[in-house]
Order: C-alpha cells, then structure tokens, then sequence
C-alpha cells in the first residue's frame, strides 16, 4: 500500500517536473515569436539611446580630439568606450537591458554591437575630418618655411 503511495508521488513530481519545463518552453516561444515580431520597435529604441548616449560621450572625452584632427590613444579609446557601453545601458533600464540581452543572445554579442555603433562613429567623425581638412589646407596655403 504505501509502496503506491510512493510510486504515485514520484509519477507526479515528475509530471509537475515535465509541465513546467513544458509551460517555460512554450511561454520562452512566445516571447521569442513577440520580439522577432517587434524588432523594428527594439532597433529604434536601441538607436535612439546609442545616438542619446554617443552625443553626450562625443561632447565630453572626444570632441578635443576631433576639433585637433588627432585620432585618441589606444589606452583612452578603451575607457571611453565603456563608459559609452555603460551609458547605454543606463539609459535602456534593468528590463530593457535584460530584453535586449534576450535579443541578442547573450551579454558579450550585446555589448559587441554598441562598441561597433561607437566605433563606425568615431570613424566617421565629421568634426575631425573637417579639422584635418582645414589643417592640410593651412599646409598647403602656408608650406613649412613659407610663414
């Protein structure tokens, strides 16, 4: 008697242990299904903070760079691409942050994508290609010994 006791107990925690596993499957799915359905609304979000965050990191540690048309050290542009990483973040939120890793896979794919937003930017600095313009041209103008 209580030997079926025991056998109809387990039979159930393993039941129970199957439907959950079952359930999160089906609601990881659903999830899976929304996001792929409103990534247009992710991306837009995610470059509107990017853009947000790139702007305030460009005024505050980049723009004497660019405005000198030289290019930052190696040992800066490392810290200053994350506090880039970090601003971004901030700005997204606990459960947006938690979305997006969700989106992307994992953390280090996450993080890969806002460091490649902040590079191509920086690559394609406007203020320090003008600078640089501006500087060949004084050099051209005015040769070394010319003054």
């Amino acid at each position: 008697m209580w030997a079926n006791n025991i056998f109809f107990q387990i039979d159930f925690f393993i039941l129970l242990i199957v439907l959950i596993f079952c359930l999160r499957y089906i609601l990881n799915k659903k999830h899976v299904y929304q996001v792929m359905k409103d990534f247009t609304v992710y991306d837009a979000i995610l470059n509107i903070h990017m853009e947000k965050a790139y702007n305030i990191i460009h005024k505050e540690k980049v723009l004497i760079f660019s405005l000198e048309a030289q290019r930052i050290p190696e040992e800066h542009i490392n810290v200053i691409s994350k506090d880039f990483v970090g601003l971004v973040i901030k700005f997204l939120g606990p459960q947006l942050y938690k979305e997006y890793i969700f989106l992307f896979g994992n953390y280090e794919t996450f993080v890969f994508t806002l460091l490649e937003y902040f590079n191509s930017n920086y690559e394609n600095d406007e203020i320090r290609k003008e600078s640089m313009a501006d500087i060949m041209n004084k050099n051209t103008i005015y040769p070394e010994g010319d003054k």
